[in-house]
């Protein structure tokens, strides 16, 4: 009993020596409770011996997990199903659900409302292009097979609907991703339903228009916080490393344009690499990027509409990782 009673102790002590900044970061938004937090902060370290364990060995990460609530303005309630506390390598972080982060959505006023559902293999579902709901009939109670996709529809301010979809073999690349896959506590592996929901959130919120509020920053916070628990930034690292090989190897404009080509220009990998340019070569490397592009268009023209003559001479001056940039390109934007 006494060795509980120091647990509860330490934790809770750990807890309360961040208090008054949490209430001064919650205060900005107003949108929870820090006294109520508290509590249910101390709920859900005792919810596993992973948990309690986690949190008294790296007291720091509780501190910060509960900083990081209190700015992004996220409840742990277990009601609500937002946010928790979960142990990972050995520390605590804050895990923002997919509910969490439609709520921040629609908190800071990105969208009205929006949702979030899985397509199973016996499901029929249809997109109907832009600015319409997909159709998704399917039997609730029956046998839906197994799961192939996931989308997430919203209403925008403005009235229209936007919707994004992954397959499942997108959702595959971002678990592969995660540094915690493999963990018995991953969330990929205890609620993984939920995952499939959150991944396909995390990639549709980078097309809902931005809040021009103060508060406006809150899900983009959300969304950091949970790359970074995730190992998501770790495992993203090395692409920025290869970019800048790339740059100071002096590259050609249009080898450095197709390396960002092997990911859709929305993506986190692209978003992250863009972020994340060393400071005085951001400028730089965006010309090259630039460059590259153009002189894509121009030599795409030319082989879809040029003589022989002028398609031979761009095969000479061109080197072969070049050419093969450049037919992948088009074979993708005639698909």
């Amino acid at each position: 009993m006494g060795d509980i009673m120091n647990q509860v102790a330490t934790i809770e002590s750990n807890i309360y020596g961040v208090i008054e900044q949490a209430n001064k970061l919650a205060v900005i938004h107003g949108c929870i409770n820090i006294d109520a937090e508290k509590n249910y902060a101390i709920q859900q370290l005792y919810k596993n011996d992973a948990a309690t364990k986690a949190a008294i060995s790296n007291p720091v990460s509780v501190q910060n997990a509960i900083l990081n609530l209190s700015s992004i303005g996220v409840s742990l309630n277990p009601a609500l199903k937002h946010a928790y506390l979960v142990p990972r390598d050995g520390a605590i972080c804050l895990d923002v659900s997919y509910m969490g982060l439609m709520h921040l959505a629609i908190d800071i006023g990105s969208i009205q409302w929006g949702q979030a559902k899985i397509v199973y293999s016996n499901d029929t579902y249809e997109n109907q292009g832009l600015n319409k709901e997909p159709i998704h009939k399917y039997s609730a109670f029956g046998d839906r097979g197994h799961k192939i996709g996931v989308y997430c529809t919203v209403k925008l301010p403005s009235g229209d609907f936007l919707t994004e979809e992954m397959s499942s073999s997108d959702v595959l690349l971002v678990k592969e991703t995660s540094k915690s896959k493999n963990s018995q506590y991953s969330p990929w592996n205890t609620f993984e339903d939920e995952m499939w929901r959150k991944s396909v959130v995390k990639r549709a919120s980078k097309y809902w228009p931005k809040s021009n509020s103060e508060k406006g920053n809150r899900l983009d916070s959300a969304i950091e916080v949970i790359n970074a628990h995730e190992g998501l930034e770790d495992s993203y690292k090395p692409l920025v490393e290869k970019l800048m090989e790339l740059y100071e190897k002096d590259s050609s404009p249009l080898v450095i344009w197709g390396y960002l080509q092997q990911w859709p220009h929305e993506s986190e990998e692209v978003q992250y690499i863009y972020k994340n340019i060393p400071k005085g070569f951001k400028g730089k490397v965006a010309d090259k990027i630039t460059e590259g592009r153009k002189l894509f268009f121009e030599y795409k023209n030319i082989f879809e509409s040029g003589d022989q003559s002028s398609i031979d001479e761009c095969k000479e001056e061109l080197s072969e990782i070049e050419l093969k940039i450049i037919d992948k390109a088009i074979r993708r934007l005639n698909q």
